[in-house]
């Protein structure tokens, strides 16, 4: 796993590059994932493509070697499909290569627009994307529930006691799972529609990094999944 974080550290890096170049100015008027410049996605492929080939694992690997062939073209095709907010993501080398493009782009666009303009529902209210994560943040004497996108990579209010898949609101059917060594993360699981996202707990460590400390406990994934949930969306290293 140690090998899989740095690995991730320099995908970070990459898509900090890449929004460092982005100056697309955000249009009110206009959905945001339609603002979205493919071909500016699209030529940050070839870096991605190769830290891949050289750092990425197995799988990775051989599908670098495998997008590097066809060029520009399918890398716009698997974009532009990456875009559509009716398909969610899975755990698939494609996802991966156009999640890691179009995050950053996305980032930056979201970013410029007002935080007044979120509500509490469970997509995404600036892309229409699928939580990947949740965020528990301090709110007054207790803690309030933060969703991230796992497109644009937006925080959302959202209520604590309800599932972000299918809005069961049932505490019984909405258990916690949570390991002594690692009291700062921890399953958010439904035993309804049997699906679950992690969640980083800022109340209990007010230095955590989310995305990082998300990806970090895939054995909490492994878990999971081995009890029967599904995850909601996995995050960009297949978990």
């Amino acid at each position: 796993m140690a090998s899989a974080l740095r690995f991730y550290g320099m995908i970070l890096k990459f898509q900090s590059g890449v929004a460092a170049r982005s100056n697309r100015i955000m249009d009110p008027k206009l959905p945001l994932r339609a603002q979205i410049d493919v071909a500016e996605a699209a030529s940050g492929m070839p870096a991605l493509l190769s830290l891949a080939a050289e750092h990425g694992t197995d799988l990775l690997r051989e599908a670098a070697e495998h997008w590097m062939s066809p060029g520009e073209r399918k890398w716009r095709q698997s974009l532009e499909s990456a875009m559509n907010s009716d398909l969610a993501p899975s755990a698939g080398a494609d996802d991966f290569f156009s999640r890691a493009c179009l995050q950053p782009l996305a980032e930056n666009l979201q970013l410029q627009q007002p935080e007044g303009s979120y509500t509490g529902g469970d997509r995404c209210p600036a892309c229409g994307g699928l939580p990947q994560m949740a965020v528990l943040r301090p709110e007054g004497d207790a803690a309030g529930r933060w969703l991230l996108c796992c497109f644009c990579l937006r925080e959302w209010a959202f209520r604590r006691l309800i599932c972000p898949w299918c809005r069961k609101e049932d505490k019984e059917k909405l258990p916690r799972f949570s390991s002594d060594d690692w009291p700062s993360v921890h399953i958010e699981a439904c035993d309804t529609c049997r699906h679950y996202l992690k969640a980083i707990d800022m109340t209990v460590d007010g230095l955590a990094v989310p995305l990082v400390d998300e990806a970090a406990f895939s054995v909490l994934d492994v878990w999971a999944n081995d009890r029967g949930y599904q995850k909601i969306v996995p995050n960009l290293l297949g978990f």
